[in-house]
């Protein structure tokens, strides 16, 4: 069996979804209805009404054609979130740093990231089948592991605190988001939640049981702001600092490996 014989898998068929090896050119006029559109449009909607509201109805009718109008252009919901999520992210990272400062590339990447994500905040709840395959979250897995590699991670260790970084980002994202929605919702602010929360908690648990959660709130943790806050509102605002911390392994972890010790 030839490579063009092989059966694909669903990687592999994302990797030409995404990179476009699976749209055919058409004779005649340019159609009106383009991929590239719907998918602009699919993020328009998500971006002002959230991941829940696409459907390939919904874009249909935005954009003023029949559902069965956009199955000619993409075969799926699940393809067209794959095309979404991906089309987000391409907003370029920043280029390599001339100084070589790795922990200042990773910081950037980072920030970029969180700017991304709140830009779009539904990309975070988009279903991932793997890792990235589209040239936009390439390009974020690239910029990322070109600044890790440069710390003396080797290509495996790089790539592992690369997903370490991005999960954490995304999830602490999608709680952010979440926490905010749980706010509008109720009607009360965010911190009159945390508020309430802290209160609640107090009032059920045990001392024994629970002595360390009780520690926490005794301390103000949840009244205070975190350990190197950002000013970043929400659960990213204490992020900088878990960052710093990671980055602070990497370099004693480097360092000990240089220095013949067991890393």
């Amino acid at each position: 069996m030839t490579s063009e014989q092989q059966p694909r898998t669903g990687l592999s068929r994302e990797i030409e979804l995404l990179w476009g090896l699976k749209e055919t050119a058409r004779r005649g006029p340019k159609p009106k209805l383009s991929r590239a559109a719907i998918v602009d449009a699919a993020i328009a909607l998500a971006d002002a009404e959230g991941l829940e509201a696409v459907s390939m109805q919904r874009v249909a009718k935005e954009l003023g054609y029949t559902t069965m109008s956009l199955y000619r252009h993409v075969d799926s919901k699940e393809d067209l979130l794959a095309l979404m999520s991906d089309t987000a992210m391409t907003r370029a990272p920043l280029e390599p740093r001339a100084d070589g400062d790795w922990r200042a590339g990773i910081e950037q990447w980072y920030h970029e990231g969180l700017h991304q994500y709140r830009k779009h905040p539904w990309v975070a709840y988009v279903p991932q089948s793997g890792p990235p395959s589209g040239p936009g979250g390439l390009r974020w897995m690239e910029a990322g592991l070109r600044e890790l590699n440069a710390s003396g991670l080797d290509p495996a260790e790089s790539l592992q605190i690369l997903l370490l970084l991005s999960y954490t980002l995304r999830d602490v994202l999608r709680m952010e988001h979440d926490m905010a929605l749980a706010a509008r919702r109720s009607g009360i602010g965010q911190q009159e939640n945390e508020e309430s929360w802290v209160q609640g908690l107090r009032e059920v648990l045990d001392p024994e049981e629970f002595p360390a959660i009780l520690r926490t709130l005794d301390e103000g943790v949840f009244e205070e702001d975190p350990p190197g806050y950002s000013g970043d509102p929400g659960p990213a605002g204490g992020l900088d600092f878990a960052i710093q911390r990671t980055l602070d392994g990497v370099e004693a972890y480097v360092r000990a490996r240089r220095e013949g010790g067991r890393g």
